[in-house]
């Protein structure tokens, strides 16, 4: 009942968010491949204000995503009763941002351009929304063709796996333009490496 409630907002907020979705669908796209489109989507105060109300109304998508494709099950998660388990899920996913989002701004330094700092770190939201519709689109169609659920849910984590090796090497990329690679990478492990570490080594482990 839950899920479907959440579902049913979340159609809904894609739909009304649909238009500004398609304006700059492009641009997202483009981020993909060259790291330089990322300072020009955020150069842009409406390309770049429409990607973050976007990325913001994918959390709840993403979150679904996961619970309904297990693509987050470690053990403790089968302990929880099965009703507690999507809210579960959408905790762990907004701690984990809230994680980033802290240490982002702990780790911050002087000496990069703000400019590029800001279009470093505001590439996560472009990445997340390319990752959120990647994962819809592939579980969608996977099973409508009836694929095994463990076969999609690889399929799934190889994805996301993908998507975020693309995204830490155009943000290093952006880094770099304003320092040296060492000094990039080091940016990277507190805001990045760090909590996806945690985040991964908790669903192995626990």
């Amino acid at each position: 009942m839950l899920f479907d409630i959440l579902a049913l907002i979340s159609v809904l907020t894609v739909i009304i968010l649909l238009k500004r979705l398609l304006n700059i669908f492009p641009s997202l796209l483009a981020c993909i491949v060259r790291w330089k489109e990322s300072v020009n989507l955020e150069a842009s105060v409406k390309h770049s204000l429409d990607r973050d109300m976007i990325a913001i109304a994918m959390i709840l998508p993403f979150c679904l995503t996961v619970y309904r494709f297990g693509l987050y099950t470690p053990k403790f998660m089968t302990q929880i009763d099965e009703a507690y388990r999507l809210p579960a899920t959408i905790g762990i996913i907004l701690v984990y941002i809230g994680l980033r989002y802290i240490m982002g701004h702990m780790f911050r330094s002087r000496k990069i351009n703000p400019k590029i700092q800001k279009a470093a770190g505001r590439s996560a939201f472009t990445f997340f929304t390319i990752l959120t519709l990647l994962l819809i689109g592939t579980g969608s169609v996977m099973n409508f063709m009836k694929i095994a659920p463990e076969v999609i849910r690889s399929a799934m984590l190889w994805v996301s796996a993908a998507i975020y090796c693309i995204f830490i090497i155009r943000k290093t990329q952006i880094f770099a333009s304003s320092c040296s690679i060492f000094t990039a990478f080091l940016y990277l492990c507190a805001p990045e490496i760090f909590p996806t570490g945690a985040l991964v080594a908790s669903a192995l482990i626990l």
